[in-house]
């Protein structure tokens, strides 16, 4: 054979062959048991009918024997294969001499165990085998022609079947040898499948994008640790891509029955990040499953936003420093001109030159405020007492009623953040909410909330909801509906966020509009 018997590993077809081989033996025994329920006129046993019914049952008892052991495959197989053959050899033999010995034809039966010898690895233990079976009927036959009435015929009897135990087991041998081989072949290609399938889980856990494979029904079969990270879902085998992310599960199966799906990404996770899909068919067919890649845009966008900005960085703060002198030349200007007695038309102009003096301003500082995101003092602010006080300056500062902005907060709650950038965020979320909403009390909830060691601030208002296609350029920098806005307060209100440790994003929801500030609490950023 390829392998020495030592290192021959062999496949569970061979050692089905051996339980096969003892259910033979098993039902032969039970045979040999019931034959004297039939009286004395049987040709099995006649011999010595006592001794053939021990014989049954200790072949009974072998039998079971043998079972338990190929249970828990021990010893090894060449070597129960050798101890199954003998066993059937002896006790064969001896029934066939207790019958009345070559002309009971139960040597015919010693053909099984011959056959199941060709599984041997070692031909001369294989040639052995046969050999043995060979000289145990030329055994039994010498004895028939000493202590009984044996003919001389019963020698040619015993020898064709002595060939037969040769030809039988050689037969055997080509057949398990190919089958062997095969097995080998197949142990081998089992193991390159199983490496190649670790190398790509390998590969699929190291990609920075998130990747999930689903089958035709829909359940995760495969994915990696980013896509959890990106779903905020613990993944399970065979989990429900709509457990997961109902959004997505909807992207998936419109692209089942469509083949396509819209670029726009989908909320996920908790901070309902923007997360957009892509599906790539496993088979032939959109049926029978896909590869899901996941990518997270709002890191994507920032990093554009970020190359966008980097040239335009150092000369806008440049044009700003430039820009603000003239610009309080022209605002003081303007207010002596307004102190001297005018026209009506004088006013108005007077009037045109501070508004707009007063909005370059506003522009110059938000360009300015750029610069100064890494100069922050983050500290522990006790977010209930934070949020009452900046509400109370807020309305006085905005002429807002009173009730129109609700709070929650827990007492507990804090965080840790630099207390202006905080103030500088929530202002501009504030006013952008009351900008939107319907005015009424109530229409702008504050709301604080906790969750794994992570402080959520939420400003919601009852407004129109923000559009998909509005939802990817919010934080962009320079874009507003505003003809009086700047442009930048979102963007800043983020990157001061980032600079903290925490995050600003929008939550898209069916009614009204969200955004959310996170930050690390307090007791876990010390």
């Amino acid at each position: 054979m390829a392998a020495s018997p030592a290192q021959a590993e062999y496949p569970d077809s061979f050692w089905r062959s051996l339980h096969h081989l003892n259910r033979f033996r098993g039902f032969l025994a039970l045979l040999f048991l019931l034959v004297p329920l039939y009286g004395e006129s049987h040709l099995l046993g006649q011999a010595n009918p006592r001794l053939f019914l021990v014989a049954g049952i200790l072949y009974a008892a072998v039998a079971w024997l043998f079972g338990r052991l190929l249970r828990i495959r021990r010893p090894a197989f060449s070597r129960h294969l050798v101890l199954h053959v003998a066993t059937d050899v002896g006790f064969l033999t001896g029934v066939m001499a207790l019958s009345g010995g070559n002309a009971s034809g139960i040597g015919l039966l010693l053909i099984v165990p011959m056959a199941a010898a060709g599984l041997h690895p070692q031909l001369r233990m294989q040639l052995f085998m046969a050999a043995l079976g060979t000289l145990a009927v030329l055994v039994e036959q010498t004895l028939q022609m000493l202590w009984w009435d044996g003919t001389p015929a019963g020698f040619m009897r015993a020898g064709l079947l002595a060939g037969g135990f040769f030809t039988v087991s050689g037969f055997s041998r080509v057949l398990g040898k190919s089958t062997l081989s095969s097995a080998q072949l197949a142990g081998e290609k089992a193991a390159q499948a199983e490496s190649l399938a670790k190398v790509n889980a390998r590969v699929i856990q190291e990609l920075q994008d998130g990747v999930l494979v689903v089958d035709g029904q829909g359940r995760v079969i495969q994915h990696n640790q980013r896509a959890e990270a990106l779903l905020s879902c613990r993944v399970f085998l065979n989990a429900s891509l709509a457990h997961c992310a109902p959004a997505l599960d909807g992207l998936w199966r419109d692209w089942r029955a469509r083949g396509t799906v819209p670029d726009t990404p989908f909320a996920a996770g908790r901070d309902g990040h923007r997360v957009r899909a892509r599906f790539s068919e496993l088979e032939p067919t959109r049926a029978a499953g896909a590869v899901i890649l996941l990518q997270d845009m709002t890191e994507l966008e920032r990093e554009a936003q970020n190359l966008k900005l980097a040239s335009l960085g150092r000369l806008t703060a440049n044009l700003a420093h430039e820009i603000r002198n003239p610009l309080a030349a022209i605002h003081q200007a303007a207010a002596l001109l307004g102190e001297e007695p005018s026209t009506p038309t004088m006013a108005r102009l007077t009037r045109i030159i501070d508004d707009n003096t007063r909005r370059l301003n506003g522009l110059v500082e938000d360009v300015l405020s750029l610069n100064r995101r890494d100069r922050m003092q983050p500290e522990a602010i006790a977010v209930a007492d934070f949020l009452r006080d900046f509400v109370t300056q807020f309305e006085q500062a905005e002429r807002i009623p009173a009730g129109v902005i609700t709070l929650t907060a827990p007492e507990q709650l804090r965080i840790r953040f630099d207390r202006l950038h905080l103030g500088q965020i929530l202002w501009n979320l504030i006013r952008n909410a009351w900008r939107h909403c319907t005015r009424h009390p109530g229409s702008i909830q504050l709301r604080a909330i906790a969750d794994d060691g992570r402080a959520h601030i939420e400003v919601f208002n009852n407004g129109e909801p923000i559009s998909r296609e509005m939802q990817q350029r919010l934080f962009e920098p320079f874009h507003t509906t505003d003809t009086r806005g700047t442009g930048l307060g979102l963007y800043i209100a983020r990157e001061l966020a980032d600079a903290n440790g925490g995050s600003l994003r929008y939550v898209d929801q069916t009614g009204g509009a969200m955004f959310r500030v996170s930050a690390m609490e307090a007791s876990e950023a010390a």
